[in-house]
């Protein structure tokens, strides 16, 4: 029997996970504003909270559309 090196071409120990930011965040940065809409307002609290907290940011008040009833709210960037 003869033995075989095996190449080791992408070990999962040495790879660190990729942290992923929603693209809405990117949009942000880039624009300085962008409007994010969800069907509760619980759902746009969830979005508003994957903002980075170095960044700065305000926001104006929520809306909702009568005839879909999604929910709607502007983020600008603070510089």
């Amino acid at each position: 029997m003869s033995k075989k090196d095996k190449e080791v071409v992408n070990d999962p120990v040495d790879q660190k996970p990729e942290s992923k930011q929603p693209a809405f965040v990117g949009e942000l940065m880039l624009n300085g504003t962008v409007v994010i809409t969800g069907k509760t307002r619980e759902e746009l609290a969830e979005i508003v909270n994957d903002i980075p907290a170095d960044c700065k940011y305000g926001v104006g008040a929520v809306g909702q559309d009568r005839e879909t009833k999604v929910f709607s709210l502007r983020i600008d960037l603070i510089q």
